[in-house]
């Protein structure tokens, strides 16, 4: 994003600017009237004016005057609060476009105002960026990678923030569907018939790096299974014991009793 004055567009800006507040200092328009408005410094105005707009989801409008207070006080107290109005404007305009720019605008926010007050939510957002641009469980999942690296480093940084609290949820929502991605691939092994090793591989590594998947039932069925393919029958009794064991609820508990059965009654005949 380009700022400051050398632009045409820069220069429209300031030039906008420019009259809204000499409009106010001559006691013209409609904020001259506002008992709100009145004393109130410029940066003040152009902030409050900034935060009616979002509020109003006048998404052009709102980052106009935030923008307008950083390219005319770019050493005011609210010039964090200013480009964070602008990082919201585009995150609530929504697109795929908005997403990136906003995720660039919180990125600088926390670059420039580490430890401004409300550097916790610049980096949900940053996370929350990432996830609104996740792909189903079939499809690439680098937006989800880089949601769970974001949430990650949320709780890391504001561990005892209200935002780290909701980001745990979504970072668990993200790692489950990074464990389905793997899942599904294993499965897809295991139903061709000819791949059990790379089905076993597959699904293996869905328990050893997401140990909170919340479908694990179905993986312990599927490694099961796919050990009685690769001719594996005693390596494939732990995994439908496990599923017996620890989730009574599942689907595949039936099928994996039967299977576990016939395994046992197998291996003393």
């Amino acid at each position: 994003m380009i700022r400051g004055g050398c632009t045409l567009t820069g220069r429209v800006r300031i030039l906008a600017g420019t009259l809204f507040l000499a409009a106010l200092a001559c006691g013209g328009g409609k904020e001259a009237n506002d008992s709100r408005f009145a004393g109130r410094p410029a940066d003040s105005l152009l902030l409050g004016r900034g935060m009616e707009e979002l509020e109003n989801h006048d998404w052009l409008d709102a980052r106009g005057y935030f923008q307008q207070l950083l390219d005319s006080y770019p050493r005011s107290q609210l010039a964090g609060d200013a480009r964070l109005g602008v990082a919201d404007s585009y995150f609530h305009q929504k697109g795929s476009g908005n997403l990136i720019l906003a995720i660039a605008e919180y990125r600088d926010f926390l670059t420039f105002f580490p430890n401004h007050p409300r550097a916790d939510y610049a980096q949900y957002q940053v996370a929350l960026g990432y996830y609104n641009q996740m792909h189903s469980s079939d499809r690439d999942q680098t937006p989800t990678y880089n949601a769970v690296a974001e949430f990650e480093k949320l709780i890391e940084l504001y561990r005892n923030s209200l935002y780290a609290e909701e980001g745990r949820k979504f970072l668990q929502e993200c790692r489950d569907q990074l464990a389905d991605a793997e899942f599904n691939v294993g499965r897809f092994y295991f139903k061709t018939r000819k791949h059990c090793r790379a089905a076993v591989a597959r699904l293996k590594g869905v328990l050893e790096n997401y140990p909170t998947y919340s479908h694990l039932d179905r993986v312990y069925f599927y490694l099961g299974q796919a050990h009685v393919l690769c001719g594996m029958p005693t390596e494939a009794m732990p995994y439908y014991q496990q599923l017996l064991d620890n989730y009574p609820e599942s689907e595949h508990r039936e099928e994996a009793a039967q299977q576990l059965s016939k395994l046992q009654e197998a291996s003393v005949s």
